[in-house]
């Protein structure tokens, strides 16, 4: 009899080992697996921004003329000159450009020559202008069936007198 209650003290003790042990088993897995997932998400991010710098094309810049026009209203300055820089990443968007400069400069004096002294004497009045000039740019582009692929416009030279 005693060795009966021994062997089944043996199995109770055996029985409550086993949800135990299966319970460290299940964990141990799902930490395997997680971990097999988040390496598997970080690789593929990687190779994602791998790919995506590899697609990034070099900044082209394309320097126009100098445009000089007056100022209408009578002020402390009364001429304005600037020089630009059109900026893309693709070459045949900057021949579009040259293509298009006859009209494109047409409508850059006309935007400087509609300014004010007070208007472009100010930081925000000269990116306002900035943003106008561009999107006078990608307009023309894009009326003469061209895609534009002109990102940006920059002021090398601005000179009021």
């Amino acid at each position: 009899m005693a060795q009966a209650e021994i062997d089944l003290d043996a199995k109770k003790s055996a029985q409550g080992k086993r949800p135990l042990l299966l319970y460290l088993t299940i964990g141990v897995l799902a930490l395997g697996l997680g971990g097999t997932i988040t390496l598997l998400i970080v690789r593929s991010g990687e190779q994602a921004a791998a790919m995506n710098a590899v697609q990034v094309k070099p900044a082209l810049y394309l320097p126009l003329r100098p445009l000089v026009v007056n100022f209408s209203e009578k002020g402390p300055a009364r001429f304005l000159q600037v020089e630009l820089q059109v900026m893309a990443r693709d070459q045949a968007v900057l021949s579009a450009v040259e293509t298009h400069m006859p009209a494109i400069r047409n409508d850059i004096l006309f935007l400087l020559g509609s300014q004010t002294y007070d208007t472009v004497s100010t930081r925000e009045g000269k990116e306002a202008l900035r943003l106008q000039i561009l999107q006078a740019i990608q307009r023309i582009l894009e009326q003469n069936q061209f895609v534009t692929g002109v990102e940006n416009v920059y002021f090398t030279s601005f000179v009021m007198q």
